[in-house]
């Protein structure tokens, strides 16, 4: 506790900065919605609740820390740069969907992220893709790098689709899979904005990919556990064992970041962003282990509900949860 309020005082002008940059954030998403929603007068048709939660926080967290990131450089994101990072996350649970619930067709996947302008849309989830897809191409300096780093997403993601099986597969073999998905759209994102990413930012941004697609993958136990999906968090054999593997990648995170050159002011303001995604995976463990513990230590996922495995992120006490347990590693 005294730990997280030290860090809190010492760093409070960069947590400041990025303050600023949150309301930013939720000034222009909400303005982006709004104006977005009016032209889906059947919006709950075409984005469930489940999906609007998605968005809202794929939103808030990937370009919260993108603007933690741009502090890590010395550099403020710009407005360019943060319109470019709302509107792939805002896409992203759809571009998800078209992979795993929709089997839409690889060519016209590829053609709503590279040809926006010039696809002709034959359901209204592709114009909402296009509408988010269309503002990322206006505000990304580098629209061909982009596409590029885009591929490379859209590898992963197809790569993913082995990770459904009825089989047992090798551990190794998913956390490869698992972590270049993470990776693929963390430097996808972060060669969104106006300065490239160097050789070395790319390999800390691959570690932050894995370490991301923990919680991700723990978001989304409940459906890849009916759909038969093996990730990072399914199956879940011993809730205690994923915690441990987490903690060793976050590990690994910190080590990386301490071989940086950028100074320690910038480097904590990087991590306090980041430590939402540490807190929130860890408060997530802590919860499927009290249901583990539920069913007598063994984690049985058909006995619990729904509501069992939802950790609410929006709820205050559930973020200062999540502050306290990200201090600890």
């Amino acid at each position: 506790m005294l730990k997280s309020f030290y860090y809190l005082i010492r760093y409070f002008p960069f947590y400041f900065k990025l303050f600023r940059d949150y309301n930013r954030i939720k000034l222009y998403s909400k303005e982006l919605l709004r104006e977005v929603r009016l032209k889906f007068p059947k919006w709950e048709d075409v984005v469930s609740p489940e999906n609007q939660n998605r968005m809202r926080d794929y939103i808030l967290i990937q370009t919260m820390w993108t603007a933690g990131f741009c502090l890590l450089r010395g550099d403020r994101i710009e407005d360019n740069e943060l319109k470019a990072i709302v509107n792939i996350s805002a896409l992203a649970p759809l571009y998800d969907d078209f992979f795993d619930k929709m089997d839409m067709p690889s060519d016209k996947i590829i053609r709503l992220v590279n040809t926006p302008f010039d696809y002709n849309s034959s359901s209204s989830i592709e114009d909402l893709f296009l509408e988010f897809s269309k503002r990322v191409h206006q505000n990304v300096q580098d629209v061909p790098f982009y596409l590029e780093n885009a591929k490379r997403v859209f590898k992963a993601q197809y790569e993913s689709k082995k990770l459904v099986s009825d089989k047992s597969l090798n551990w190794e073999g998913v956390k490869d899979i698992a972590f270049e998905k993470g990776a693929a759209t963390i430097i996808c994102m972060c060669n969104m904005l106006n300065k490239k990413l160097s050789g070395q930012e790319e390999k800390l941004m691959c570690q932050l990919g894995g370490v991301a697609q923990y919680l991700d993958d723990l978001f989304d136990l409940r459906e890849d556990f009916i759909e038969g999906r093996q990730t990072l968090a399914n199956p879940m054999v011993s809730v205690v064992d994923k915690k441990n593997g987490f903690i060793v990648e976050v590990g690994v995170l910190k080590s990386m970041l301490k071989d940086f050159d950028y100074n320690n002011s910038n480097k904590k303001a990087f991590l306090f962003p980041v430590t939402y995604i540490l807190g929130a995976t860890l408060l997530t463990l802590d919860r499927y282990a009290s249901l583990e513990k539920r069913t007598g230590g063994v984690f049985e996922i058909e006995k619990y509900s729904r509501d069992d495995l939802v950790v609410d992120m929006d709820q205050f006490s559930n973020r200062w949860k999540a502050f306290k347990l990200s201090s600890k590693v």
